[in-house]
């Protein structure tokens, strides 16, 4: 008994060795989804009549050029439908609620102002002008003008409470009948007040605290350099 060659011996180990990573790779292939019956255009072992033959090695780079192709058209993505829009439900319109305690008596408040006596116009000659406290004391006791700072909603004052009448112009809205009643007010106020007092300067505003059922008001009057005057003769 002899033993083989040792040049034999190693062509037939490297023959083995070669058929197991054959058979290696192929598995590895079988693993992520390559089949390998695929027929590969050009290749020396694909036949006349279309028959595919087995892979290997030698035409697997062909078989892998083919891939992206097969996968880019899997991946065509779908046309997204265009959500449909529903079209809102048409508001009920119905008549607007009105609070009969807002709406102003005319005549009564016609009435009360034609009654108002401004406490301005009852102080002597040699009196020092105190308009502002004047008004503000009969913002506070005259019947009217409580109505008024009442009727005032809360969208025309600050936070604090403060409502700001006058600024070189009214800043009110006629749309608004407490502050137009406000207005009448004061004027009626400035108008009965001293030639020397309407003629004045003033520096900064005049804050009037007017307490009016359970809130307190406060009224700004003027900004900067003004005279009480100024209120008769702006818009």
């Amino acid at each position: 008994m002899s033993w083989p060659e040792p040049p034999l011996l190693r062509r037939r180990l490297a023959a083995i060795g070669l058929s197991l990573c054959v058979a290696a790779l192929e598995l590895i292939l079988a693993f992520w989804g390559f089949s390998f019956g695929v027929p590969v255009p050009g290749s020396p072992s694909h036949g006349a009549n279309g028959i595919s033959v087995p892979l290997s090695v030698f035409n697997l780079q062909a078989v892998a050029a083919t891939r992206p192709a097969q996968r880019a058209a899997k991946a065509t993505p779908l046309p997204i439908p265009k959500p449909k829009l529903a079209k809102p439900a048409p508001l009920a319109v119905g008549p607007a609620a009105i609070d009969p305690d807002l709406v102003p008596s005319h005549e009564a408040d016609e009435a009360s102002l034609a009654a108002f006596e401004p406490l301005s116009g009852q102080h002597g000659a040699e009196a020092p002008c105190s308009l502002a406290q004047d008004l503000a004391r009969d913002l506070q006791a005259n019947p009217l003008a409580q109505r008024a700072l009442e009727r005032i909603p809360a969208r025309s004052t600050s936070i604090a409470g403060a409502l700001l009448l006058w600024d070189g112009r009214w800043l009110i809205a006629d749309t608004d009948p407490g502050a137009v009643m406000l207005r009448e007010i004061v004027l009626r106020e400035v108008l009965a007040a001293k030639p020397d007092c309407l003629a004045a300067v003033n520096i900064g505003p005049q804050f009037l605290f007017v307490s009016s059922g359970s809130k307190t008001t406060t009224i700004v009057i003027g900004s900067g350099q003004w005279r009480w005057g100024d209120l008769t003769t702006s818009p």
